[in-house]
């Protein structure tokens, strides 16, 4: 069995369907179960006549089988979804609710919600109860050539989150270049470690259904212990593993564990992938593919795809972030027709139609280029050939004593010394100004912390001009990671003012 996403409908249902399909920390469901709570829970709301509501709906909860079961069948019923995980504090909740005006939650968690305003629907297992009532808007809906799947919410610079609309079109292109040019197939294991609420899990998310594969979810318990997450894998046979490189970073520190001998291929978004980090992943995982992708929430989570083979890690770094795929483009928009790189802007099917009822910032963001729906990233890339280069974001350009610095090329150069296993630049600032440049490093050895930092100063003068060289390199044993796994600058910043006086 699978899903369509032409059809929205769950398809070929003589094939496997005591397959797994979703496997939570309770409990295992069959390709057949699985469909057959998804169109339970499409049942429910037509008979309260909720099929007919327009606003989108959150679905709440961590990690539960019922998060999955409630996407396809809003899916299904062509109903946008916003996936809320538990992690979230209730205030953000709160401002979620009002921007996207909800009235419908599916609360997967033990625990009500009962937000203000909201009917909650509480599932568990099969079993849908209506924990509070409040008044449902319905109307007749007229088809639509292209209805939204999804919402995500993202930060926003206002200090308010925004939803990015996905629509079936964008969702379309995107699995169809999943299960066409990845080499992935019905018989692999997703290995699922980011929450919902992050567009990363939708690599794994929607691949797995439109293949007829297995999703192996793994909750915030599990992910934040290896020994407990290792055996996992191995107890499932997991062998897609979907992460951020900061995520993967600690298991390359335990070696070649037997119990990770089953997984095939590694695939990172969300942040630059690291050489020091695929090479050592090549090393102890020599059988293992492992993908480079880049993309923003606002063009369904990735946008371009290369192989890191022994020979791509030989060749370049910083490492690329690949081809394009079918049917979009990445213009290079550059200040002058000298400059190497500039502002990646994405074309093609797969790119939002916009921020949920924030016209003013889709306006800023979004056009059309030649008929297709174009976005402006705010990221720095160039091109060799076909091959795109990320040089990270243009709000990571700073001004230092009036020179205009890009921090992420400081950690790029940084990154490439061999006692650096991985390393994020920073501009401390003292009210609007940046005063100092410190650099957070991982190393790769244990030894006199001022004789290394002393190296990596001294490296960091052969290839920088000196308003460049940090003004610190500050240690750490590991990285501060937000909920989605993407290391925490602020949290970083926090600890070296508490040890730092400048």
């Amino acid at each position: 069995m699978k899903f369509c996403f032409d059809s929205k409908k769950f398809v070929d249902h003589q094939t496997q369907p005591e397959k797994l399909a979703v496997i939570d920390d309770r409990r295992e469901l069959s390709w057949m179960q699985f469909m057959k709570e998804a169109d339970l829970i499409c049942a429910y709301f037509k008979k309260h006549g909720w099929n007919k509501q327009t606003k989108p709906i959150i679905i709440y909860g961590h990690k539960q089988a019922e998060m999955i079961t409630a996407i396809y069948a809003m899916m299904q019923l062509e109903i946008a979804y916003i996936p809320i995980d538990h992690l979230y504090p209730k205030e953000r909740i709160a401002t979620i609710l009002r921007l996207a005006g909800t009235e419908i939650v599916i609360n997967c968690s033990a625990i009500p919600l009962k937000l203000e305003g909201t009917t909650e629907l509480q599932i568990n297992n099969e079993n849908l109860q209506i924990i509070q009532q409040a008044t449902v808007t319905t109307k007749d809906k007229n088809e639509m050539p292209d209805p939204l799947v999804y919402i995500i919410f993202t930060s926003g610079s206002t200090g308010e989150p925004k939803g990015v609309q996905i629509s079936t079109e964008a969702v379309r292109s995107f699995t169809k270049w999943m299960t066409g040019d990845f080499g992935f197939s019905h018989d692999d294991v997703f290995i699922n470690t980011a929450v919902f609420s992050f567009d990363l899990s939708v690599f794994e998310l929607m691949t797995f259904g439109a293949l007829g594969a297995t999703l192996l979810m793994n909750d915030t318990k599990t992910t934040t212990n290896t020994e407990n997450l290792i055996n996992r894998i191995e107890k499932y046979q997991g062998n897609i593993w979907v992460a951020t490189p900061s995520f993967a970073l600690a298991y390359t520190r335990i070696g070649a564990d037997p119990g990770l001998d089953c997984v095939k291929y590694f695939l990172f978004c969300g942040e630059v992938l690291p050489h020091s980090l695929a090479t050592n992943l090549n090393k102890i995982f020599p059988k293992a593919r492992i993908y480079n992708t880049y993309g923003p929430t606002e063009a369904t989570v990735a946008t371009t795809l290369i192989e890191i083979s022994k020979e791509v890690l030989d060749k370049y770094n910083p490492l690329p972030v690949g081809y394009m795929k079918p049917g979009t483009k990445i213009i290079i928009d550059k200040v002058n027709h000298e400059d190497k790189e500039g502002e990646m802007i994405i074309t093609g099917d797969n790119v939002s139609i916009g921020y949920l009822n924030n016209e003013e910032l889709s306006k800023e963001k979004f056009f059309v280029h030649n008929g297709q729906r174009a976005y402006r990233t705010g990221d720095l890339g160039y091109y060799e050939g076909e091959l795109l280069f990320c040089m990270g974001r243009n709000d990571d350009q700073i001004k230092l004593k009036g020179f205009r610095i890009e921090l992420n090329e400081i950690t790029n150069i940084i990154r490439k010394h061999e006692l650096v296993d991985n390393a994020v630049t920073v501009g401390l600032k003292r009210n609007t100004e940046v005063k100092k440049i410190v650099t957070f490093v991982i190393p790769r050895i244990k030894g006199d912390i001022d004789e290394i930092k002393e190296s990596i100063i001294s490296h960091s003068k052969k290839y920088l001009p000196f308003y460049m060289v940090p003004g610190d390199i500050f240690f750490v044993d590991d990285f501060h990671y937000n909920m989605n796994y993407k290391i925490d600058t602020k949290k970083l910043i926090e600890l070296y003012l508490n040890h730092n006086l400048y």
